[in-house]
């Protein structure tokens, strides 16, 4: 089932949105992106430094490795 809803968008966006050829199905695909990316965020989509701090604050980490980690976060 499809609505009809009206937003307020930056002109630069809704021009690049005017060349697609499915405007509703391109603001579909970003919107459910944006939402399941605030709910949980793909590990591709992390940068390096966030996975490094990620791996910092695990327990199942090697001190070395923690040791290194944090060496190359601080920089």
């Amino acid at each position: 089932m499809r609505i009809n809803r009206t937003f307020s968008i930056d002109i630069e966006l809704a021009r690049e949105l005017k060349k697609r050829h499915n405007q509703s199905e391109t603001v579909n695909v970003a919107l459910r992106k944006y939402l399941d990316f605030q709910y949980s965020q793909a590990i591709e989509d992390a940068s390096t430094r966030q996975l490094m701090a990620a791996l910092l604050a695990r327990n199942d980490i090697d001190e070395t490795m923690k040791a290194l980690l944090l060496q190359i976060l601080t920089k």
